[in-house]
């Protein structure tokens, strides 16, 4: 009830425990909050971004003239509530296609620590092949004699993993490519390699998946994918390519072809994975004799003798044009293929003690440098590596 005096209400004066309630209420809210579900860490994820685009778990395919980021998120639950933590700055993300809300800068509150790793390919295997082949190259069919392109079901790809920034580096770090196994990357900081996050926080531990996430057709989707390209154009995203290991009869279904896939491509595989990727999807996987079906005879065929000079002057090429090879010498009808091999035209070059003193002459011969799955990858060289042989010279048809 409430006393009057004239007309204002007033509250009668409250005595004894009453007095205590504020802190009780006080001491109840705060065992409340320390009773709040704790963090449990699930799993971490790497995403990726180009310039100023979305996080998203999907690869990072970027040209070299733009900025590449990785950063790691965690998925875990406080009791029934999903949630995300990723670094500062970040507030959503896209996993799996879907896009979520993230606590930005909730890592760094958590505390985590991380550390950060490449997933590479092995180019030689490292053990016995378990499908019998016999090259020391990864090979889907056999290479050797009458049995000569028999399949043999799909190699295991060997990978490693190779720490870049151990315990204590930061949660957001520059999507680079690094120069190899062996350290014989053509183009640096081109190419395909593989990221894997370690993170601890909250006394666990949780990792994204690693060398040890593979299938058939090589590494999984979800470890983490990087590839750098010189450009948008065939030669452009056919520097994608390096890096990834030569795979001989590459194979698989839509888009687990091994070279849709990046995992591995053998020399045709890889040009025609190249010049998809600029929008051409119209063309399916093939091999060397295939490629006529999609790319036009300008040259040839020509005999290169054994420095790669050409029996007859050959001009109208241009850089992207493709040249089959069919060895001679030792190496004359090796393979009962009639083609042995591709390449992509790279760079006109010439003689260095010529009239163009090593620049571009106009005429394809041994000085020009040619792109081709080589053993075990991608390399760069003179067509005159190649030689002796039998070439001619192939145009992409347009749409």
């Amino acid at each position: 009830m409430l006393a009057r005096t004239g007309s204002i209400a007033h509250a009668p004066r409250m005595r004894g425990p009453r007095l205590a309630a504020p802190w009780i209420a006080i001491a109840w809210l705060a065992a409340t909050a320390d009773a709040s579900p704790e963090l449990v860490a699930e799993r971490a994820v790497v995403v990726g971004r180009i310039d100023d685009g979305p996080w998203t778990d999907a690869p990072t395919e970027a040209r070299a003239d733009q900025k590449a980021e990785l950063a790691v998120v965690v998925v875990g639950h406080r009791g029934p509530r999903r949630v995300v933590l990723a670094p500062a700055g970040i507030a959503r993300i896209r996993l799996v296609g879907q896009a979520l809300a993230a606590e930005a800068g909730g890592l760094e509150l958590a505390g985590a620590r991380v550390q950060w790793s490449t997933v590479e390919a092995h180019g030689f295997r490292t053990t016995r092949a378990q499908n019998g082949a016999t090259s020391d190259y990864y090979s889907n069919v056999s290479t050797e004699g009458g049995a000569f392109g028999h399949w043999l079901g799909f190699d295991r790809i060997d990978y490693f993993e190779r720490v870049v920034a151990a315990w204590g580096a930061p949660p957001r770090i520059a999507a680079e490519v690094s120069s190899g196994e062996d350290g014989a990357q053509p183009l640096p900081g081109l190419g395909t390699v593989r990221y894997k996050v370690e993170v601890e926080l909250a006394g666990q531990t949780v990792a994204s998946p690693g060398a040890e996430a593979t299938d058939a057709f090589g590494v999984l989707p979800g470890v983490h994918r990087v590839s750098i390209r010189r450009g948008d154009d065939f030669l452009g995203w056919l520097t994608a390519y390096l890096g990834v290991p030569e795979v001989f009869g590459s194979a698989g279904g839509g888009r687990n072809h091994q070279t849709e896939r990046f995992t591995g491509a053998d020399c045709a595989d890889v040009l025609v994975g190249a010049i998809r990727r600029t929008g051409r999807t119209d063309l399916a996987y093939t091999n060397v004799d295939g490629l006529p079906a999609y790319a036009r005879v300008i040259a040839g065929p020509t005999e290169l003798d054994d420095h790669g000079a050409p029996a007859h002057p050959i001009t109208g090429v241009r850089e992207g044009d493709l040249i089959r090879i069919d060895y001679g010498g030792a190496l004359r009808h090796h393979t009962p293929r009639g083609w042995d091999h591709v390449a992509a035209l790279w760079q006109d070059r010439s003689d260095p003690d010529g009239p163009f003193h090593g620049g571009p002459d106009g005429q394809l011969d041994g000085f020009d440098r040619v792109i081709h799955m080589g053993h075990p990858r991608l390399v760069i060289e003179p067509l005159a590596r190649q030689a002796p042989a039998t070439i001619d010279v192939l145009r992409w048809r347009s749409r």
